[in-house]
């Protein structure tokens, strides 16, 4: 059996874990091999799909919470869906994951004031530690721009399928090229689907902004605000969060992550 073959076979094993069937784009982006394929190597290879709308509305629920709040927010560099919705076959039952890049030293900035605009104007968001709900928004993954490295113990096959997965909403300052740069660690599990995600990050809409000076108050609120979550994390859970959970400069809330 030849490599591509094998490939193949892995992916739709891989794939079936979730209860996912895959189109050949599906199947060509998410391809487990540390070889690039062409696309003609899997053509006809997938499934023909009927259209599943769902994931589509929430995509498109993502894309006016970005573009009516996320966007304007200046410490916001990129807002991506994640999760099943990403990987397009969301139920119509299941919320929407969002990762989110911020600038250097104000995650735990924009995290306290991205919680504050959904409850003031009451969108619909998970609650840590809640079961998720029909369309509400799960802030589950952060990054600032100084940390886009994703931690060593947190690469591995699934953590890989769902960068390539993503569907970047919003960006700017090249931020998302940015973060594939840092992280070609996922080339060693889907090869294929980062040659083509690098790609396509060249083309994504890029809105540059000036830099920005350094505000030493906003730093130091930002030290406070992480330093709360990590204490209220070890009262809750009664142990010392992981350092790959939760830091300065990152915050995987997800519960596989």
């Amino acid at each position: 059996m030849n490599g591509v073959k094998i490939a193949i076979r892995k992916t739709k094993k891989y794939a079936d874990k979730y209860g996912q069937k895959l189109s050949d784009k599906q199947l060509f982006l998410r391809l487990i091999s540390t070889k690039i394929y062409p696309f003609l190597s899997i053509k006809g290879k997938g499934i023909n799909k009927s259209e599943n709308g769902e994931w589509q509305n929430k995509i498109f629920r993502a894309e006016i919470l970005t573009k009516q709040y996320l966007s304007k927010m200046k410490g916001i560099l990129m807002v991506g869906v994640t999760g099943s919705v990403a990987a397009e076959s969301a139920l119509e039952n299941e919320d929407i994951d969002l990762l989110i890049i911020t600038c250097k030293d104000e995650l735990w900035w924009w995290r306290l004031y991205v919680r504050f605009v959904v409850w003031w104007y009451k969108i619909p968001h998970r609650k840590y530690g809640k079961k998720e709900k029909m369309d509400e928004f799960c802030f589950n993954l952060w990054l600032d721009e100084t940390n886009l490295v994703v931690p060593k113990a947190k690469r591995n096959l699934k953590n890989a399928t769902d960068m390539i997965m993503m569907k970047v909403i919003w960006e700017k300052n090249g931020i998302y090229q940015k973060f594939l740069n840092k992280n070609m660690w996922v080339k060693k599990y889907l090869a294929t689907g980062f040659k083509e995600r690098v790609k396509m990050s060249r083309k994504v809409d890029k809105k540059i902004s000036n830099k920005r000076k350094n505000n030493y108050l906003k730093k130091i609120v930002n030290e406070i605000l992480f330093w709360q979550q990590y204490l209220y994390m070890r009262i809750k859970n009664k142990q010392k969060p992981k350092k790959n959970d939760v830091n300065m400069g990152q915050a995987f809330f997800h519960e596989n992550s």
